[in-house]
């Protein structure tokens, strides 16, 4: 009887996902045309930072009216949407509304709909079939910076990293890009003006692409981590991406890592 009593009160003293992990946003739009799946997530942002604006949008049309009347610094994108607008509609945020971090989600793992997201910039990826408490956990990671990404997509992204780099001689980075061999990869060429990254900052992109943390990275090319972390920005910045993911399928697409 002790024993029960006790256990109950430990059950009521048990910390809400609030507690856990605080505050992550000011405003949220969450854009899925799937009602359960998008109040399942709103429910676990607003237990992240209640008393915050959580709004819900069934398609693309809908969600771009919101994000025209009101402000918002976190969008989630169901990569389900009919007629791709869940990739299209990440590419309008990070083309209008840079400032916005974006995330996709789709209920299992579908490395097209993954690859997809990534390239139109998001910043991470969930999978709705994934419990509450990761959700909450992986959605408060942005607070620190970090790429809310589900464990398993990351070790496939890792892996193909790995994969494509251990497929590569260990040759001196080409600050020009190769020519491209169609017209698409011509437009995507034409978007890195050549000699854009300096040879340190390929150096760090490279480093970066073999999922080396920046304090390896500083370890072995004998700089501080400051200046690493300075170099990784740089490298965002001129690349127009928000993450380590993101850089990195920039550079593949660029050559940059041949």
């Amino acid at each position: 009887m002790e024993m029960s009593m006790q256990y109950a009160a430990a059950v009521r003293h048990v910390p809400s996902a609030a507690q856990l992990y605080g505050g992550v946003f000011h405003a949220a739009l969450i854009v899925a045309d799937d009602s359960i799946a998008a109040d399942r997530m709103r429910r676990i942002l607003a237990e992240l930072a209640p008393h915050r604006r959580v709004v819900i949008a069934s398609g693309r049309a809908e969600a771009l009216n919101l994000l025209a009347a009101l402000p918002y610094d976190l969008v989630l994108v169901d990569m389900r949407l009919p007629g791709n607008d869940g990739a299209a509609l990440l590419h309008h945020v990070r083309q209008a509304y840079p400032r916005i971090e974006s995330i996709g989600m789709s209920a299992t793992d579908d490395q097209e709909l993954v690859n997809a997201a990534i390239a139109a910039g998001a910043i991470g990826y969930l999978l709705t079939e994934a419990d509450d408490a990761e959700l909450a956990y992986l959605l408060r990671s942005i607070e620190r910076g970090g790429s809310p990404m589900d464990s398993r997509i990351a070790r496939r992204i890792l892996g193909s990293i790995a994969a494509y780099a251990k497929a590569r001689t260990i040759e001196p980075i080409r600050v020009q890009a190769p020519v491209p061999s169609s017209s698409s990869e011509q437009a995507s060429a034409a978007r890195l003006p050549q000699g854009l990254l300096s040879p340190r900052e390929l150096k760090v992109l490279r480093l970066i692409a073999q999922g080396w943390s920046n304090r390896q990275i500083a370890d072995a090319v004998y700089l501080s981590v400051n200046t690493i972390e300075f170099h990784a920005k740089s490298i965002y910045r001129k690349l127009s991406v928000k993450s380590r993911t993101q850089a990195v399928h920039e550079a593949m697409q660029h050559g940059l890592l041949n």
